[in-house]
């Protein structure tokens, strides 16, 4: 995350969430229409290892997850 902030002017307004599920979630409930959400760094992997220990985490799943729960906030 420090390399990405790095880059931003301090003009940028940006959200700062370092807990990957929590940042996708967040993503999608923004998004407005005509939002492109990028979601990058994991590619391939449905996996997170964290202090050696590598846990099931699928960013496609999380992302339907997110959807689904902006579905039933909106009915």
């Amino acid at each position: 995350l420090d390399d990405m902030v790095a880059g931003l002017e301090p003009t940028d307004r940006y959200l700062r969430i370092a807990d990957r599920r929590e940042a996708i979630r967040t993503a999608v409930m923004l998004a407005e229409a005509g939002d492109v959400i990028l979601i990058a760094g994991k590619g391939h992997e449905t996996y997170q290892e964290v202090e050696g220990v590598k846990h099931h985490f699928d960013d496609r799943e999380q992302v339907r997850e997110a959807f689904a729960a902006l579905r039933r906030k909106a009915n």
